[in-house]
């Protein structure tokens, strides 16, 4: 708001100007000192929008400031500051147009803006009043006084249209003669001295005898105190003396009687629609109330007196600050409020919530508030709201009984189960009725007792006792419901017969009333009872009777829908889903129906047989007497069953069994007949693959050990009776296991799978292969003339298997077998000696080399003693500490300086001393104690060079052998990294040494795994190279350092020149693939000067030095180092 503040005193001034800054800072203030300026500033037009003056001035009067304002009609309401006690003062500033004045005090400052805000409001309000025309009656006999205060308003009111009369007769002529006829005139204007009657008589006739409301102003120019105290007593609206400037309080007089008649009849207005709303309201079931949202929340101000007929509460209580919280329903209050809190934004709420009446029950409350005003009120001000009410409850339980039983039919036909659509109906009527908890107990059809269908609010302890209630009068008033057939109300569980054994039980559940309302089916019989609840004794109203009847109704429905559509669908899985042949026919007989497996086994489709006679898928294997024969045991007995041989539609003949049955109607007469047909063709298909798979491996195909028994023992009776032989060979597959652990479980099942279809190929009709599992195989050879024979085919089945398998999953893979032989009856004369002893030469086999064969002796025997007695002391050794590394050195080849060693473990035992890797070495592998065993050298060789690095000595390369089984761990790479890590040992000082046939062996897994290892820094070796499967297009892709040229080479060197040609060969590969060769058994100085020439950077052997315990072994290091 801006503001001219016209004052003299600059004290006064400024003091007004920081309490305005303090108080409220939205009100701008401009200060003028005397009136010219203040002349001046008004002029600029829009410029300020309230005058604040004072009247007394150096240079004038405020009263010259407010004409002048007024006179121009400027758009700005005016304040006038007047002095304690001159009250005349602040009148005159009024009559001049002033909108308001304020007497100057102690707390003048502090009512100032409260008085600028209000006076701003009614110019503004005035101002729209003016747009309107303000039309006046003046009765005046001075035409000189009529011309003046015409052209007076023409120029400062030109809405106040004046119609001028010389006396009261012509004015009495022109204004009504009661009140109910409209007038043409706002106010009427008497001057005080008029010819004939005067202006007082004219009043006494306009309101005594007339009874108008028309607001009446008289001015006088001689009238004293008393005429105008006499004046105001008849009805005058207001009296105006003719002095200088009366002119100027003309027109605010005559608009303020006209505004004050308009508030008058409005006021007559409100108070007879008031009466009349009063009494509609008293037969009207709406309660309006009048609230004011204030920031500390909701308070009510007015309500209307028909809440106590609808409600029961009286107004007064209806006022009260918590009243409204304390009955609306607890789930609903926080929603109720937060529309409250928006209606600031929306304007306009409607809502609808639980409320308790004065007797405690819940009414369902329809709710519609909205914001007076046009728009949202300041921050923090006070907003007044208009609210009605109406009860719903009716309504709402109409429509939630109506949504109930759409709910239970949708349920039912969605397939809901009994107790989720029991639950919808239980849930739905405790939603109507708050304090009501609902229980549905249904009536097991086999055993007659009443269960728990749906109690959401029972508690457990309750239900678990109430399950399995039999009816019968006494037993609470479910049971007695049930067994009577009839409603029971118990008002007071506490007190009633029915109820002693319940009493406990109730008090452990807060109940006291329940009423039990029998449901049945449509014969009459108890299908269950629906049980309401409540906390407190009380019997039920009608209303509520009825509601509760038709909530059980609906439980009755659903338990009989449910029912029925159980047996329904129960009937209907069977006749579809059965594997059996349904065809039913009616008495003629014609097809009425059939089943999909009907359609399955005979191939004609149901649209080929209804109407068909059943006898269309007949063979013609059976005569006329067999079918006369079972036509009349149907009639006789209603039933008949046997073999039957039909025909398919494609022709085909098979056999069946067959069931026919009568059915009858509810008359006892036979309606239908219905058969049931089972293929017996496909059962007895399932009896010859159950046959096969007893016998036979199923995933080669193979015969199984129970068929390998069967067959030997058939073959050893033959060949003892002929005086034959018989050979058993027991093939076990080399490395298999690799394949499994590396490739997966599946590939491990290709290649035994396809291993199996090669070797069968390869055999005679007579032989009979078979797999005892895993990848074991036995294969019995009869007939034989000498044992020789069985050593060639098992010589074949070796050289067989040399070819790679290429296997459906992509891989391409390796294997190799260890055959042992035993000889009937040379080795055996039974099954199990037999299979037992070649066995035990499969192990000899593998002994020997794998990938060979090896026939039974009973050396055999003793040796396998002797191994499992070597497994024992292996494992004995390692707990006791009994292995200990020794080292041979490995050397430059052209400088003969020492560069590393071969970390190589030895066995010194209590009994033998040392005992030869050869013996414990193939052991620990195949028995997996080189796992653990391989895992010591590691750290041992690890820790033993950083020990050496520690004591000074000069950095060597240490090489470690990695065994098949350790490589094939998971964690390998993890172990290695660990055994650096611990031993503190830089990875540049380790080597690792593995195998080429342990590297094949996995194939594609290889490449990752070496790369892997590679990466934490250590060397990598291929030992005895030029001795398994060597692939060059494999050895390009390993990221190995170093190839070691197998002893076998070097042994013969230099007298052997296949030997030479052989490690010429491999250290030109080798150079050709920027690799180190490394050549061991060296043992002569011709071997060495060759290998030498031929370009081999490194050797190791006896030629200079054996391995040898690391105290040794540190004698060979330069003393200097």
């Amino acid at each position: 708001m801006r503001v001219l503040y016209l004052e003299d005193n600059p004290t006064d001034a400024d003091l007004t100007r920081r309490s305005l800054a303090r108080l409220a800072p939205e009100i701008e203030l401009e200060h003028a000192a005397t009136l010219a300026q203040a002349a001046r500033l008004v002029c600029e037009p829009g410029k300020y929008d309230l005058a604040l003056l004072d009247l007394k001035l150096p240079d004038g009067s405020g009263l010259e400031l407010i004409a002048r304002i007024r006179e121009r009609q400027l758009p700005m309401a005016v304040v006038v500051l007047t002095g304690s006690g001159d009250q005349a003062a602040a009148v005159a500033a009024l009559q001049a147009g002033a909108d308001d004045y304020l007497t100057k005090g102690h707390d003048t400052l502090r009512r100032l803006p409260m008085t600028l805000r209000d006076a701003w409001k009614r110019f503004h309000e005035s101002s729209l009043r003016r747009t309107r025309p303000l039309r006046v009656l003046y009765a005046e006999h001075n035409a000189a006084d009529i011309d003046l205060t015409q052209r007076h308003l023409a120029r400062h009111a030109p809405h106040i249209k004046l119609m001028s009369v010389s006396d009261a007769a012509e004015a009495l002529r022109l204004l009504p003669l009661d009140n109910a006829t409209p007038s043409e005139f706002d106010v009427v204007l008497l001057d005080y001295r008029l010819p004939g009657i005067d202006a007082l008589e004219a009043v006494k006739t306009l309101r005594g005898e007339r009874g108008l409301d028309i607001p009446i102003v008289i001015v006088s120019g001689q009238g004293s105190e008393q005429i105008a105290a006499q004046a105001i007593h008849l009805g005058v609206d207001d009296y105006i003396a003719k002095h200088a400037g009366y002119l100027y309080e003309l027109p605010s007089t005559l608009e303020k009687v006209q505004h004050q008649a308009e508030l008058a009849r409005e006021r007559v207005t409100v108070h007879e629609t008031s009466r009349r709303l009063g009494h509609v309201l008293a037969s009207s079931p709406v309660i309006l109330y009048t609230l004011r949202m204030t920031p500390d929340g909701a308070k009510p101000t007015w309500v209307s007196a028909n809440i106590e007929r609808l409600l029961g509460f009286t107004e007064a209580q209806a006022l009260e600050p918590d009243w409204w919280f304390s009955h609306t329903h607890p789930d609903d209050r926080d929603a109720v409020l937060a529309n409250l809190v928006r209606l600031n934004e929306t304007g306009l709420v409607a809502q609808d919530y639980r409320f308790y009446d004065s007797h405690g029950q819940m009414r369902w409350i329809h709710e519609e508030l909205r914001r007076a005003g046009e728009s949202a009120p300041a921050v923090g001000a006070d907003t007044e709201v208009i609210g009605v009410w109406r009860d719903i409850t009716e309504a709402r339980q109409a429509e939630q009984l109506r949504d109930t039983r759409i709910a239970v039919l949708d349920g039912l036909m969605s397939s809901l189960s009994l107790t989720a659509v029991l639950n919808v109906i239980a849930t739905r009527l405790e939603s109507i009725h708050a304090d009501m908890r609902v229980s549905i107990l249904v009536r097991d059809a086999r055993d007659g007792l009443l269960y728990t269908g749906a109690a959401p609010s029972m508690p457990d302890f309750f239900n678990t006792a109430i399950d399995g209630l039999e009816p019968g009068v006494g037993h609470g008033s479910c049971g007695t419901a049930a067994a009577l057939g009839e409603a029971v109300i118990v008002e007071d569980i506490r007190t009633h017969p029915y109820c002693v054994p319940y009493v406990d039980l109730a008090r452990r559940a807060n109940l006291r009333a329940c009423w039990s309302i029998p449901f049945k089916d449509e014969t009459g019989q108890v299908l269950g009872t629906f049980d309401i609840h409540y906390n407190q004794p009380r019997s039920p109203k009608s209303d509520e009777l009825d509601l509760i009847n038709e909530f059980a109704r609906l439980a009755g429905l659903a338990v009989q829908r449910v029912r029925a559509d159980t047996r329904l669908r129960q009937a209907a899985a069977v006749f579809e889903s059965t594997r059996e042949g349904v065809v039913i026919t009616d008495l003629t007989p014609r097809i009425v129906g059939i089943n999909r497996a009907y359609s399955a086994i005979t191939g004609y489709q149901e649209a080929e047989v209804l109407g068909a006679n059943p006898n269309l898928i007949k063979s013609g294997r059976q005569d006329d007497a067999f079918f006369a024969a079972m036509w009349a045991s149907i009639l006789q007995t209603g039933h008949w069953q046997g073999e039957v041989w039909n025909r398919r539609k494609n022709g085909e003949i098979f056999p069946q069994w067959l069931t026919i049955s009568t059915v009858y109607d509810h008359e006892g007469q036979p309606s239908h007949y219905v058969g049931v047909m089972t293929d017996i063709s496909q059962l007895k298909r399932s009896e010859a693959q159950l046959e096969h798979l007893a016998h036979h491996d199923p995933l080669t195909g193979l015969p199984n050990r129970l068929l390998l028994q069967s067959r030997l023992i058939h073959a050893l009776e033959r060949a003892d009776r002929h005086r034959q032989r018989v050979a058993v060979l027991y093939i076990d597959l080399d490395r298999f296991k690799n394949i499994n652990d590396s490739l997966g479980h599946p590939v491990g099942d290709e290649l035994l799978q396809s291993l199996s279809l090669r070797m069968t190929e390869r055999l005679r009709e007579d032989d009979t292969l078979g797999r005892l599992g895993g990848d074991e195989f036995l294969l019995i050879l009869e007939d034989l003339d000498r044992p020789e024979y069985a050593a060639g085919v098992a010589q074949n089945l070796i050289h067989l298997l040399e070819r790679p398998f290429d296997l459906p999953s992509g891989h391409e893979v390796y294997v190799g077998a260890s055959i042992g032989i035993s000889l009937f009856p040379d080795d055996g004369r039974s099954v199990t000696e037999l299979i037992q002893h070649a066995d035990v030469a499969m192990y000899q086999a593998k002994e020997s080399g794998r990938n060979t064969y090896s026939f039974y002796t009973p050396a055999l025997t003793l040796a396998a003693n002797e191994r499992l007695e070597l497994e024992a002391r292996i494992r004995r050794g390692l707990a006791q500490g009994e292995f200990v590394l020794h080292f041979q050195p490995q050397l430059d080849m052209q400088t003969g300086a020492l560069i590393g060693c071969e970390a190589l473990v030895r066995w010194n035992t209590p009994e033998e001393g040392m005992i030869s890797p050869a013996r414990f070495i193939p052991l620990a592998e195949e028995t997996g104690l080189i796992v653990p065993l391989g895992d010591w050298v590691l750290q041992t060789a690890c820790a033993q060079a950083r020990a050496w690095l520690d004591a000074g000595y000069p950095e060597l390369l240490m090489a470690v052998n990695l065994s098949a089984r350790q490589l094939q761990q998971r964690d390998i790479v993890q172990k290695i990294a660990q055994a650096l890590e611990q031993t503190g040992l830089p990875a540049s000082h380790l080597k690792l040494e593995l195998t080429e046939s342990m590297i094949l062996g996995q194939g594609e897994l290889a490449i990752d795994l070496l790369h892997a290892i590679k990466a934490l820094g250590v060397s990598l070796s291929i030992d005895d190279f030029g001795t398994g499967y060597s692939s060059l297009a494999y050895l390009k892709r390993f990221p190995i350092d170093e190839v070691k040229i197998d002893r076998s080479f070097v042994r013969d060197i230099p007298h052997d020149a296949s030997d030479m040609e052989i490690a010429s060969a491999i250290i030109g590969m080798a150079q050709g693939l920027k690799l180190k060769v490394m050549a061991e058994g060296v043992e002569t100085q011709a071997q060495l000067n060759f290998l030498a020439d031929q370009g081999c950077h490194a050797y190791q052997g006896f030629l200079f030095s054996k391995a040898i315990p690391a105290d040794a072994f540190e004698q060979l290091f330069n003393p200097a180092g």
